[in-house]
């Protein structure tokens, strides 16, 4: 949607501004309802995810549209408010109902995007879960990382399961989880047993070593990069990177490495591989994503569930 807007919010000026759906759907149910409370619940999304979208609305719009008294959960329109709360009308009501109808009634496929690794461990039990209560939708899967967050404001993705933390307000997240790290190399290499010395005596031996991690802008690289910088004093010579958890292990299983990636992505008992896991390093969050439309969709719901019960 875009509207032309003035310096101070009226019409006629010439910046023209692209307006999220979402941002005016929460507007509306806060105008409608009094309360950012009553919205959020009844989108499916957090108090401070409504007050973000009217918050943003407010900065495209050019003015306060929502006045709340401090201490009072009920909220009052400012006159700009109500002139835009006016304007939107029904108008705005049959386009979001026509919106659920499609989305509640015809969606019969879900395009779910996860990194690589996380689909290999947990999502052919996901998958199983969410077929035993929706045999009839189809999930098609997006084995990605760096770019969920584009494909969603695409309209490439309805969901998807991530590292990150989104920022953009059409997109709803919630946490699933966290999982530790730990640091992997060869078993060929006959380390000295780095689980009987001190972190860093332990980590020492590694100085000099091939270091296997994760394209660049992976969150996991760059947080296994800043903990070995801190502990070893240097950054880790980077010999190889590849873009998930499975080829990452994959490398260090055949001697060409050492590297650190999740916990429940090597086996303990893998002849092949030595393990310490990195206690010491702030755990990975996951966290399940949306478009902010979907949220009252059962079978998005029904995901988020699949997912939760997988990754907590």
């Amino acid at each position: 949607m875009t509207e032309r807007v003035g310096k101070n919010g009226g019409q006629g000026g010439e910046r023209a501004v692209k307006v999220d759906i979402s941002l005016l759907q929460t507007f509306h149910l806060v105008a409608r309802t009094g309360s950012f409370s009553a919205a959020s619940r009844e989108l499916s999304i957090s108090y401070q995810s409504a007050a973000n979208h009217v918050r943003r609305l407010e900065q495209l719009y050019g003015a306060r549209l929502i006045e709340a008294e401090k201490g009072s959960r009920k909220v009052t329109l400012t006159p700009q408010g109500r002139a835009l709360h006016a304007s939107l009308g029904d108008e705005l009501e049959t386009i979001l109902s026509r919106i659920s109808v499609l989305l509640h009634d015809v969606h019969s496929v879900l395009r779910v995007g996860v990194p690589q690794a996380l689909f290999h461990h947990f999502f052919p039990g996901i998958l199983a879960e969410f077929r035993r209560e929706a045999p009839e939708i189809e999930l098609a899967f997006f084995e990605r990382d760096t770019t969920l967050e584009k494909m969603m404001m695409d309209g490439a993705l309805d969901a998807a399961v991530s590292e990150r933390s989104f920022s953009h307000p059409a997109i709803t997240q919630q946490l699933l989880g966290s999982y530790r790290l730990a640091l992997v190399w060869p078993a060929a290499w006959d380390l000295p047993d780095t689980g009987k010395r001190p972190l860093v005596e332990a980590l020492q031996p590694f100085r000099d070593r091939p270091f296997v991690t994760y394209e660049a802008g992976q969150a996991v690289r760059q947080r296994a990069l800043d903990y070995l910088g801190q502990r070893m004093g240097f950054t880790p010579h980077i010999a190889t990177s590849a873009s998930g958890s499975t080829s990452v292990t994959r490398l260090i299983e055949a001697g060409l490495g050492y590297g650190v990636v999740p916990e429940w992505s090597v086996d303990p008992n893998d002849p092949a591989v030595r393990m310490l896991v990195l206690h010491e390093v702030e755990p990975m969050k996951l966290w399940f994503a949306h478009t902010a439309f979907l949220g009252g969709n059962r079978y998005i719901g029904l995901l988020q569930r699949c997912c939760h019960t997988a990754l907590a």
